[in-house]
């Protein structure tokens, strides 16, 4: 399973009580609705269902290791990937011109 690299930061060193949102990529072979219950039973709190899928999920950063242990998960990142709404946002670099 891929864990970003922020989520990582996050698992490593949390912030107790810290709130973060996560976005819950499910694995192909997984049911959706089973992967949000165990997640549910986790301590997360589901706050969405996005497309293909995935979950957008509450947390605290303490609970993030529990979320990471989770079956039928392909990927957990930020749910801050999802804010991505202008050039600025973005890490790479482009050309806004093209």
């Amino acid at each position: 399973m891929y864990v970003s690299r922020a989520v990582e930061s996050l698992r490593d060193d949390p912030i107790e009580g810290e709130p973060v949102e996560l976005v819950l990529e499910t694995a192909a072979d997984a049911d959706p609705e089973s992967v949000a219950a165990a997640a549910a039973a986790a301590g997360a709190t589901v706050e969405r269902h996005l497309q293909f899928d995935d979950l957008l999920v509450s947390t605290t950063q303490d609970e993030i290791d529990a979320l990471c242990d989770l079956d039928g998960l392909a990927a957990i990142q930020t749910g801050d990937v999802n804010a991505i709404t202008t050039v600025d946002d973005v890490e790479e670099d482009i050309d806004p011109g093209d």
